[in-house]
């Protein structure tokens, strides 16, 4: 139940994401502007009328308009706008450290330099840093329909801009036909090269998607995961080997890969002892924050405030920060949350 001193709690608690695209932040009145300055057609003109696109019937609908929308954004600075605006909202929601994923193929493929992709994006979160005090790290999220060849390119490019933040490696993208065994010499590398290693699995693919990426991949972290709600063994895998899933409910609902809020696996898979965080996927296109997602956790799945306070810790304790900043960040926030939940009375 989300009583007010709850959604109190939930505005004002220190949080982290873990699990959160560039460029499903874009609002609408910014991707209007960037498609027009580049002079990127798109299948709406008008604010109302582009987030009128964002209504999906599969994960694979929701895929083509994520693709689609995402040409807009070309150069270096579309890039470090992009950054700088989820920054400040991101502080905004009391966010103390988020780990933002680009998508680099849809961009190589149509001309964009990746390495001023990713100089932008830092910029721009570098900016929102001074301003907001948000600590935003980034990741290349690989898309498995591509195949594994120019996985290589990409993998370079992630070492050489190591020193200007990026701090994880993932595959995403469609499932279904793009198992993850493929890519384990790349995750390998990606590992050696002080890479964290994390994968969408077990989205909308059963537990074998999710076996892959733990054993074939060596993912310390997985997007979504839910399905593994399917495999009681590897539910006790995931627990045993203190795999994280980073569980984005409202995407689940509005990309058709669970059909209803009380179908949701969340619950089973906390009762089942995997660690667990929250997060917003592609706000923009999911039409919620972080702020929203947790409320809806505590709505339809009854989180309180012990388990909002864990998953924030979980997820800070599972990011690709070095150690010493890791464990800084989970000082800091185990402090600011017990604050709060004093002052509160939660």
């Amino acid at each position: 139940m989300l009583t007010p001193q709850l959604d109190q709690f939930i505005r004002r608690m220190p949080k982290v994401e873990l699990h959160l695209h560039l460029e499903g932040t874009v609002s609408p009145r910014t991707l209007i502007e960037l498609a027009r300055r580049n002079g990127v057609p798109l299948a709406a003109t008008s604010e109302a009328g582009v987030a009128a696109l964002f209504n999906y019937r599969s994960f694979g609908e929701f895929l083509s308009v994520f693709m689609g929308l995402a040409r807009a954004i070309v150069y270096g600075e579309d890039f470090e706008r992009l950054a700088y605006e989820l920054g400040l909202e991101l502080g905004q929601q009391q966010v103390r450290y988020a780990e933002v994923m680009i998508s680099p193929m849809q961009h190589i493929n149509r001309g964009v330099d990746l390495r001023e992709a990713i100089e932008g994006a830092m910029a721009g979160f570098a900016r929102a840093e001074r301003e907001a005090g948000v600590t935003v790290r980034l990741a290349l999220d690989y898309g498995r329909g591509y195949g594994t060849e120019a996985a290589w390119q990409v993998l370079e490019v992630a070492r050489a801009t190591r020193e200007l933040g990026v701090v994880g490696w993932s595959i995403g993208g469609n499932e279904i036909g793009h198992p993850p065994e493929p890519f384990a010499p790349i995750f390998a590398a990606a590992r050696a090269a002080g890479l964290g290693l994390m994968a969408h699995a077990g989205e909308v693919v059963g537990p074998a998607s999710v076996w892959g990426a733990i054993e074939a991949l060596g993912a310390t972290r997985l997007g979504h995961g839910i399905r593994s709600v399917d495999d009681p063994g590897l539910l006790v895998a995931l627990r045993e080997r203190g795999v994280v899933l980073d569980v984005c409910p409202t995407s689940n609902l509005l990309t058709g890969a669970v059909g209803s809020w009380q179908e949701h696996p969340l619950p089973r898979l906390k009762a089942a002892g995997v660690a667990l965080t929250i997060n917003s996927d592609d706000p923009t296109f999911f039409h919620t924050t972080l702020t929203e997602e947790y409320r809806r956790a505590a709505i339809h799945f009854g989180f309180g405030a012990d388990e909002l306070s864990t998953a924030v810790l979980t997820a800070a304790a599972a990011s690709f920060l070095p150690h010493a900043a890791r464990t800084a960040l989970c000082t800091r926030l185990a402090a600011e949350l017990s604050a709060l939940r004093a002052e509160l009375a939660v």
